[in-house]
Parts: structure tokens; sequence; C-alpha cells
């Protein structure tokens, strides 16, 4: 698979030395949840840094063998764990965060991951299917630029189609939908979709938008005086609500303001082509896979967040994102429709309420708006 050139470095007037390696630090690494995903059929996926020698011991004091991998470690019920490198990995650079997500119905795993390449990162996705991997860079916007924090669900759409015989079927298509948070000038979130339509996986269509654009309130970002924990953490969900669409929630910085912005895709091929035409056209084809964004509300930057932790965001169907974090033994949580003097609530973990359930009622709370 041909791997996309990244864009021609530039100047990212928007970062200073200590911003920059304070992002790098702080995408260093994944929470646990993202790192790992489990299968109707009880196949566990992870995946973890090493280096080579690592997973290929014979290689241990030869000069490859402490070159950065990613590692996909697969446990199946009852059988031996198996390890590989991930697609695209194998190099002298190192991988940052991590977002992984698996389709049961085509039987596809998706890695999301940032490169660090000097002090430039860029987002990266592979995908498995049976013993085949596929890999794509996606092109960052132009100049210096910094992509970290990949988030990525996985959907179902049902859509109208042509059949080939002067008629019209019904069709499913899986839809893997990535957001990340995006230095390059402009500080922003984006996103990006892949498609697995009539069974076949198709990097060539991907693209990236910018989330303040899709939310309709793009204009100059500022980041000035904002602590990075209140902004570098874009988060996606299924929208159970809508035909295959997901709900994200970010920092428009362009606004100073957390947004909510429903995601969906045209539903109808046949209505995106010519009257009269029994075959979809590349055009309408290619506005297929346009998102279509519909901003649900806005509300207050979580600045009161520990810096230190990493931030995690549920987004509600009315506009409301609730924040969380784990910090000294608890889970802290505040929302983005409170006051800004407002204090986080925080839930004390103990051993008959542990992370996974506090987290669980946070969730629930957040289902309610």
């Amino acid at each position: 698979m041909k791997v996309a050139p990244a864009s021609a470095p530039g100047r990212l007037p928007a970062l200073g030395v200590g911003l920059l390696l304070a992002f790098l630090l702080l995408s260093a690494a994944s929470a646990p949840a993202d790192t790992a995903v489990l299968t109707p059929d009880g196949t566990l996926y992870e995946v973890y840094p090493a280096r080579y020698a690592d997973v290929v011991p014979s290689s241990a004091g030869s000069t490859d063998a402490q070159i950065p991998v990613l590692v996909l470690r697969t446990s199946r019920s009852g059988a031996e764990t198996e390890q590989e490198i991930i697609n695209g990995t194998l190099d002298s650079y190192e991988e940052g965060s991590v977002s992984i997500e698996f389709d049961p119905k085509t039987g596809t795993l998706f890695v999301a991951y940032t490169k660090f390449r000097g002090l430039m990162a860029d987002m990266h996705v592979a995908l498995r299917r049976g013993a085949a991997w596929m890999g794509e860079d996606i092109l960052s916007n132009q100049g210096l630029y910094l992509s970290i924090n990949p988030k990525v669900v996985v959907t179902r759409q049902s859509y109208l189609d042509f059949d080939g015989e002067g008629g019209t079927t019904r069709k499913w298509r899986t839809i893997f939908s990535l957001v990340w948070w995006e230095e390059s000038g402009p500080s922003q979130a984006r996103y990006a979709a892949v498609f697995v339509e009539d069974g076949e996986l198709s990097l060539s269509r991907i693209a990236a938008y910018n989330l303040n654009a899709l939310g309709a309130a793009a204009g100059t970002t500022d980041t000035g005086g904002l602590p990075l924990s209140s902004f570098i953490y874009p988060s996606v969900q299924r929208d159970p609500s809508t035909n295959g669409g997901v709900l994200v929630t970010f920092a428009n910085l362009a606004l100073r303001k957390q947004q909510v912005v429903q995601i969906t895709f045209p539903d109808d091929i046949t209505a995106l082509s010519p009257p009269g035409a029994v075959a979809a056209p590349e055009e309408a084809l290619a506005r297929a896979h346009v998102p279509i964004g519909r901003s649900l509300g806005t509300g207050r930057l979580p600045l009161a967040a520990n810096a230190t932790a990493d931030l995690g965001a549920i987004a509600s169907e009315s506009g409301v994102t609730t924040y969380y974090w784990f910090v000294e033994g608890a889970l802290s949580f505040s929302r983005s429709d409170e006051d800004e003097t407002a204090a986080p609530k925080r839930i004390p973990l103990r051993p008959s309420l542990g992370p996974d359930r506090a987290l669980g009622l946070v969730r629930e709370l957040a289902a309610r708006d």
C-alpha cells in the first residue's frame, strides 16, 4: 500500500519550545482502554510499544534490536498468545498515543497511532483483515504539525445503492470514525473516516476535516492562558439516534468553548446521482463519503481538570459534555454546562467501587441529558 507523503515542512508559530515538549510528553502514552479491544468471539487484541528485539529475540545484539515498534498481541480463548509488529511501525521513529477498534461484521482491526518525526508528529492508521495489513498516513494541514491523542469508534450504516440491474438495493457499510488533536498553525481537532463497503476496504478515499469547520464555527484559534489538558483531548462515540453516525466533543478554540457536533453521512447514493442514472457516477460516490456536521451545543472548557491526567469526555445528544479524569485515588468529573467557578465532583475509589464501576456511573449520569 502506498503511503502518502507528509506535508511540506514550514513554520509553527503557535507553539513555543516549552509547549512543544509538553505536547510530546503528554501524548507519549495512551489510556489502557484505548489500547485493547475484545471481540464477540472472546479474542482480545492489545497494542503496546516495544523494541524489535522484544518481538524477534534473535535480533538481540544487532543494529536492529533497539528499533521502536508497536506490537499487536492477540489472545484467543484456548490458544497460545500471538504477537506481531503493526504495519508501518518498523522504522527509526518512535510511536506515541494509540487507539484501537474492531468491526466483527467485516473482521477488520483498526489501529490509529501517532509517529514522531523529529519536532513533528503525524497521524497513521493501520488496518488488518485476516493476515493482511494495510496502512496509510493521514495528511496534516500545511506547515510543521503535531498530531496527537487519536480516538476511534466503529459504526454500521444502511444505505441505498443501485443494484446493477436497473433497480436499487439496500446495503450496509462499516465506518471507522477517527478524531485527533492537531497543532499546525491553527490549534484544532480533526476528523477522518475509513469505509468498508461491499466487503472492500479502501484507504484511497481518506480525507481529513477540521472539526471547527464541520461545526460551522471556524476562525482564528487562540490557546492563550489555557492549560493543555483543557483542549488537547477530543473524543468520539457512537450516536444511536442516527444511521451510523457519531457524536464528537472537542475544544473549539475559535470560540474558546467545548463543542459537540453530530456527524453523519449520506445514506442514499441514488439521490446523489443524476435523474435516470442506473449506476452511481464517481461524483456521487465521492459525495457519499463527505461528512455532514451539525452542532448540538457549546459549553465551558474543562479548565479545572487536573493538568497531569488524561482527560476523557462523554457527549450527550443535548450538546452537553461530561469530562472525567482519574487522580489521587478518585474519579473526578465536571460538565460543560456548569458555571465557570464550579468545582469538579469527586468519586472516591475503594475495593467495592473500582475505576470501571465509577466510570460506568458517570456515563449513566451523562446519558440522562
